[in-house]
This record gives C-alpha cells, sequence and structure tokens, in this order.
C-alpha cells in the first residue's frame, strides 16, 4: 500500500464536458454525480483501470447526456486507487458504495426509460404546481374585487377550461 495519503485520498471532479481532462492510466473508482438545483445525487458508481479511457466511451454516456440536457449539472468525480490493492478488493470497494449510496444508473433494468417516465413525472408535478399557483393567484384577484363565491367557482372553473385547452 502506498505510504503517500495524498495519493490514496486524492478526490477531483470534473464536469461531464471537461471528461477529457479525466487522468490517463489511472485506475479509481469514480462516481458520476447529477446536480439540479441544491440537490446533488450520485447516479452512477464505477471501476476503471483507465479513468479517461473508460468515461470517453462509457456504456451510460447516451443516458448522462440526456440528464445533461434536461438541465442536470453531470459531475464526476473519482478516488484514485494504490496500485497495493487489488481488482478483487477494488471491485468490492465499488459494491461497498453501490449499497451505500444506491445510484440509479447501476440498475440494469430499462435505465433510459426510467429516467425519461421520472423527468416526465417531474415536469408534470411542475405543470400541477404551475396551475395550482395561477388559480391561487385569480382567486386572490377575485376575492380582492369582492367576488361571491359562487362566482369565484364559476371562474375558477373557466380559467381551468381555458388553461388545460392552451396546454393540450
Amino acid at each position: 500500500m502506498s505510504n503517500n495519503t495524498s495519493e490514496v485520498f486524492s478526490i477531483e471532479e470534473v464536469t461531464l464536458e471537461n471528461s477529457h481532462l479525466l487522468p490517463q492510466g489511472k485506475r479509481g473508482i469514480y462516481f458520476v454525480t447529477a446536480m439540479q438545483g441544491e440537490n446533488k445525487n450520485i447516479i452512477f458508481i464505477g471501476i476503471a483501470e483507465n479513468l479517461k479511457a473508460k468515461l470517453g466511451g462509457h456504456k451510460r454516456k447516451m443516458e448522462f447526456e440526456f440528464l445533461n440536457r434536461m438541465g442536470y449539472q453531470i459531475n464526476i468525480f473519482w478516488i484514485l486507487l494504490p496500485d497495493a490493492i487489488s481488482q478483487k478488493e477494488a471491485y468490492a470497494l465499488q459494491m461497498c458504495y453501490v449499497r451505500i449510496f444506491e445510484p440509479k444508473l447501476n440498475n440494469e433494468e430499462n435505465i433510459f426509460y426510467a429516467l425519461q417516465i421520472e423527468e416526465s413525472k417531474k415536469q408534470k408535478e411542475k405543470w400541477e404546481r404551475d396551475q395550482y399557483e395561477y388559480l391561487e393567484k385569480q382567486i386572490e384577484n377575485w376575492q380582492r374585487i369582492g367576488e361571491n363565491q359562487n362566482t369565484i367557482i364559476r371562474k375558477i372553473w373557466e380559467a381551468t377550461i381555458e388553461r388545460l385547452s392552451v396546454n393540450i
């Protein structure tokens, strides 16, 4: 095992767009993260004998790029492994990280489809929140000008129909 702790515990990070900056010929465990707003999640954990080569032709590259286009900031960080760690030990370490963080893209079942469904659900929830906020503002306006409850209910119905027909 290496006596140089800075080599063993070195953690660096690059964006997906800068993955060409990954170290060439270095063995390590890498973590791919997706961040949107303040939420940052580990979405994939892998092991590579050559970090730069592995990420260049990664089997999940399409999913990483899809998330990037959907507005997620995709980053890659890695831990370099000392030469003294065997392949079996390195794989066991990777599996420990996978069990701890449960990254979604390490699951082999219909990953791309699952990502699209999840993104679609988020977009639908956002649309519903936007609709609710719109109606809430309209109700406040109607109450402020003194509309009665039946008139407000009728206007909510009309506004809902109008918004639905515009968004369909």
